[in-house]
């Protein structure tokens, strides 16, 4: 199941967008970009709820299922003997040439590349529908603007206090002269 499906690019994107809104307080608290940034990569270590999250529930899923027969047959071959004289024996000695085998394999890299263009087209995706949302909320809010004027002296002062207008104002006046 390496490759992922156009569906699965929307749930992913559904997924990242409910992940981003539940921690969303946890960001925007940070003080900076970086900080912000130090709290995502932390988030398994910081967050108890972590592995409840339904994007890290789809992820673990997917690799599971990409890579399960890889690390079937890593351990097998550890168990049987085949590595176990070239790195010893135990649970850490286990843990680690399966880790090795299962990172060398071509599925590992085959499934590495395709999450990583994946969730590209995903994060491009909402960053592409945050602007537009942005967009027209702008133009929405112009429009109201333009909306309420009229040829009235009254509007004039309805106007003059909009966001539009203190932006206006706060213009040097050699940007609005005629």
């Amino acid at each position: 199941m390496s490759q992922l499906s156009a569906e699965d690019e929307a749930e992913l994107q559904a997924l990242l967008k409910q992940l981003l809104r539940s921690i969303y307080d946890r960001i925007s608290s940070a003080p900076s970009a970086e900080c912000a940034e130090e709290i995502l990569l932390h988030l398994e270590e910081t967050d108890k709820n972590f592995h409840n999250y339904d994007f890290v529930k789809f992820l673990r899923q997917y690799v599971e299922s990409s890579l399960g027969s890889v690390v079937e047959e890593e351990t097998r071959s550890f168990t049987r003997g085949d590595v176990q004289h070239a790195i010893g024996s135990g649970h850490d000695a286990l843990i680690h040439a399966v880790t090795r085998g299962t990172r060398d394999s071509a599925e590992y890299q085959q499934m590495m590349q395709t999450l990583k263009n994946t969730m590209m087209v995903v994060v491009e995706s909402l960053i592409n529908k945050f602007e537009e949302d942005q967009l027209r909320k702008e133009k929405q809010h112009s429009q109201s603007n333009a909306d309420n004027c009229s040829d009235s002296d009254s509007s004039f002062n309805q106007v003059r206090g909009s966001p539009n207008a203190t932006w206006l104002h706060g213009l040097p006046p050699s940007r609005y002269r005629p």
